[in-house]
């Protein structure tokens, strides 16, 4: 009895202490009542209460252990370690807990927890499966079940039609609302989607898996600034989401918000230290924004939790101006000897390609380019007499119809800018001149004008393009030139004109001349030796598909000399031409005329361009932050040996 009296004195004076926030004498008194009754879960209960005020967790997480100990079943206590092993960032030991908590008290919430931590791993067929198991074996979800099994059968309708069933009775039953915006985005009837997704998340703004199926709703679709708020409220919801943290990241690069796409890399890589996909694409930041030592590192990192990565070793020789090591250079050729993605290793092949050539062992260089383009080649489907036929058309088609031109139907508009030719014929390096005046923006390739010229196409199949823009009424035009101007504003700031850098968009001057009659248009040109075998040494992210060939290059070349020729014919003193080697040489008289065509005023600081610290995308970013240098022109003649198909179709060829 004695003893009874003294537990419930020493209680109230540990209670005592916590009311008056005397938390260190509350602990030492409850620690020396456990010390006789270590079992006891009132003290036990003050104990941990107060240590989450303290902000000790582990302290309190160890205490919770202890209640485990003594009711292993306690569905509060088992929330509670959930939550303190969330907190602590430990990761397996939280999925361990949520395992344990839903197994002995199966609930929707908990699921929901459990779901969207394999959401956050994006193991998703994991996270549907929990769900599933859940509404099979809960009575009170087995139409919902029964809708998830039509989905999985590919009995869209059906399931469409349960999901309605069941909110027919339960209009904000979120589940049956989730997962009929899920059917919808199947179908790509993604403004369905949206509205469910948004209804099920003003009913509960906690579903963390609603917000990841809207963020990811509005990243299919391109809507980016709506995909911000979508992904920051999921990592709200949880911050270890490591998979919204890598998508938020992605998204604000894709905005050219770099060092907010970046910040949100290194979150993912405090969460995922090893993760060498990640410190790729911070690289490739970091490169744009030119942070060379730590855009270096980054790709450094990425080889290192990755060895085989051919992208890495090749975005480090992309940076043009790397050199690698011996011992770099026997990783790579060690690394090739191992069974690898084609990818991979056809890249490791042009990295090397590089070290060799700045080691100026010219014939190892070139043996390691011709066997990475001939992978490439084999990969990619191109025929360059298709594309001998394409422009063809192309001519046929404008100079049949020169009278489309003089009835003037599009944007007037003088905003845009573009630069086009080949690629590596100096592009960059023009962008890079002009985006130093005060009135340009140098925006980056911009793949707008041959999204318009597909879907020109596509009108009808039987005509294709260019022959479809018959079929255009006169208003089109001038839409067609207000929706580019619309739709390239997201990489615009507020100066009077930007530039649209796409080489690929000389096929399309006509179409420009349509729908923005105004628009500057500047070629880019470099002489066809040089041109074609800097494009023959350049790995390319996508399309390029001529490059990988010498005899298609040259092709290919000829192909674009002939149709420019053309178009100055019809369109003449509108385009200008910048001829590479004349840039070098005469960097200030050239630039000059530049801007003179552009109807401009020139500035002194156009000539130090290199000065610029505007994000630069293309594979020349780094060799337009320094001053011009000569040693590109007539560089192809270190190779001249191996170049004998360059020679047959331009040793007597005029440009």
């Amino acid at each position: 009895m004695s003893e009874d009296l003294n537990f419930q004195k020493a209680l109230k004076n540990a209670v005592e202490h916590l009311s008056n926030n005397n938390l260190k004498e509350s602990v030492q008194q409850l620690n020396e009542i456990l010390k006789h009754y270590p079992s006891n879960i009132e003290a036990l209960n003050l104990l941990f209460d107060i240590f989450i005020k303290l902000n000790e967790p582990n302290k309190a997480l160890q205490i919770n252990n202890k209640r485990l100990i003594i009711d292993s079943c306690n569905e509060i206590f088992l929330e509670q370690k959930a939550k303190l092993l969330k907190y602590l960032n430990d990761e397996k030991g939280y999925e361990n807990s949520l395992i344990e908590l839903n197994k002995k008290h199966p609930s929707i919430e908990t699921t929901r927890m459990l779901s969207n931590l394999y959401v956050s791993k994006n193991n998703e067929e994991k996270s549907d499966n929990i769900i599933q198991n859940f509404f099979e074996k809960n009575k009170n979800y087995s139409e919902l079940y029964k809708g998830i099994r039509h989905v999985k059968a590919g009995r869209l309708k059906l399931a469409e039609d349960t999901y309605k069933n069941i909110l027919k009775s339960d209009k904000n039953n979120i589940d049956a609302l989730r997962l009929l915006g899920l059917l919808a985005f199947k179908k790509k009837k993604y403004d369905i989607a949206e509205k469910l997704f948004v209804k099920t998340l003003k009913l509960n703004p906690a579903f963390s898996l609603a917000w990841d199926n809207l963020a990811k709703l509005y990243r299919i679709q391109n809507k980016l600034a709506k995909a911000i708020p979508a992904f920051k409220n999921l990592i709200e919801l949880d911050n270890n989401n490591f998979e919204a943290l890598v998508s938020l990241g992605t998204v604000y690069i894709k905005l050219s918000q770099y060092e907010k796409g970046i910040k949100y890399y290194k979150k993912a890589l405090n969460l995922n230290p090893e993760n060498a996909r990640i410190y790729l694409s911070m690289g490739h930041a970091l490169k744009t924004i030119g942070k060379r030592d730590e855009c270096e590192e980054a790709y450094q990192n990425a080889i290192k939790y990755y060895p085989l990565s051919g992208e890495a070793y090749w975005s480090l020789a992309n940076l043009k101006t790397y050199n690698f090591n011996s011992k770099e250079i026997i990783s790579m050729e060690k690394a090739l000897q191992n069974k690898m993605h084609p990818d991979e290793s056809i890249q490791i092949c042009f990295a090397l390609g590089k070290a060799y050539e700045a080691n100026k062992d010219y014939k190892q260089s070139f043996f390691y380019y011709d066997k990475a383009n001939w992978e490439q080649r084999k990969k990619i489907n191109y025929n360059a007499e298709e594309y001998k036929i394409y422009i063809d058309k192309i001519i046929d088609y404008f100079s049949t119809n020169q009278t489309l031109f003089s009835k003037k139907l599009g944007n007037n508009i003088k905003d845009p800018i573009f630069i086009l030719g080949l690629p590596r014929s100096g592009s960059t390096l023009i962008e890079q001149i002009l985006s130093s005046h005060s009135l340009i923006e140098g925006t980056q390739e911009l793949p707008n004008i041959m999204g318009i010229s597909r879907e020109i196409k596509s009108l009808e199949e039987s005509k294709n393009y260019p022959e479809n823009i018959s079929l255009l009424n006169d208003d089109i035009f001038y839409d067609y030139g207000s929706k580019y101007i619309a739709e390239t504003k997201w990489a615009r700031s507020d100066k009077q004109f930007f530039i649209d850098k796409m080489p690929n968009n000389f096929v399309h001057i006509g179409l420009i001349k349509l729908i923005l009659p105004n628009a500057k248009i500047i070629d880019a040109r470099r002489n066809p030796f040089d041109a074609c075998f800097s494009c023959y040494k350049q790995y390319f992210a996508r399309g390029q598909h001529f490059t990988y060939d010498l005899d298609d290059m040259a092709r290919y070349y000829k192909d674009y000399i002939r149709l420019m020729k053309f178009w100055n014919k019809i369109f003449p003193n509108t385009i200008y031409t910048v001829n590479y080697e004349n840039m070098i040489n005469n960097q200030l008289d050239e630039t000059k005329k530049l801007f003179d065509y552009l109807e401009l005023q020139f500035e002194d600081s156009c000539l130090n361009f290199y000065e610029s610290k505007r994000p630069v995308k293309t594979a020349s970013s780094e060799q337009v932050r320094q001053p011009i240098y000569k040693t590109g022109i007539n560089y192809w003649r270190n190779f001249e040996d191996d170049l004998a198909i360059l020679k047959n179709h331009f040793s007597n060829y005029e440009i």
